[in-house]
């Protein structure tokens, strides 16, 4: 996925609520959006080297939102909404290898909304991760009430005999594996473990990460078992 608009390289300082930050840019401070609502901390340090992109849209109320974030040599894409994006160019470029044929975007299927239908026969929910320590990516970074949700659908899509499948898009580079995070959130890493019992297939991957574009990569493994 090619990054549009210009990048600004700024530096963090505070993050007030779960929608704006508050950066260094030049000899200012500049309150600047932040596209996810997860928790970030470990990204979101003080001092930390981040890039903007700049809107050009005069009805904005911030003029900048905060991209990417640089933690030791690599960067990390915290715009939750680009997992799917990604997710969606590397099917139809053919590089998922277990999946092929149209992609249809949140298609509706009695009263739920779905990321995906592929191919018009396997059921798609993806997931973007940003947490990340010691190589190891894992979601969710706070609880997800939601997410169990998305999980419980697809499980019910599985018994009823379609094909469906959660991905985890990590996006970032350094990753070695994904595991659920089970200290943050007990209730998904059982959900996930269930739905993986009933057939639901569970995939990772993580991406390359430039500012001028990020593109999923090699898949990863996955242990459900981590974290008890």
């Amino acid at each position: 996925m090619i990054v549009q608009g210009k990048k600004v390289p700024a530096v963090f300082l505070e993050r007030p609520n779960r929608f704006e930050a508050l950066v260094r840019l030049g000899d200012r401070v500049e309150r600047v959006h932040v596209p996810n609502t997860g928790r970030l901390k470990e990204l979101l340090l003080p001092g930390a080297e981040v890039m903007l992109l700049e809107s050009d849209n005069p009805r904005r109320k911030t003029r900048y939102s905060l991209a990417f974030v640089r933690k030791r040599e690599h960067w990390f894409c915290i715009v939750s909404a680009w997992a799917n994006r990604v997710f969606a160019e590397a099917v139809k470029k053919g590089a998922v290898d277990w999946l092929s044929g149209e992609v249809r975007g949140e298609v509706r299927r009695q009263g739920s909304r779905m990321d995906f239908l592929i191919g018009g026969s396997t059921w798609v929910e993806v997931k973007g991760v940003t947490y990340e320590e010691d190589g190891i990516a894992r979601f969710p970074d706070a609880p997800t009430e939601r997410g169990r949700r998305h999980l419980d659908e697809l499980i019910r899509l599985r018994k009823s005999g379609a094909c469906s499948a959660v991905v985890f898009v990590a996006l970032m580079g350094n990753a070695t594996r994904f595991e659920p995070f089970a200290q943050r959130d007990p209730a998904f890493a059982r959900k996930l473990r269930e739905a993986a019992e009933g057939g639901v297939l569970v995939r990772a991957y993580k991406c390359r990460v430039r500012a001028e574009e990020v593109v999923l990569e090699e898949e990863l493994p996955v242990d459900l078992e981590a974290g008890g």
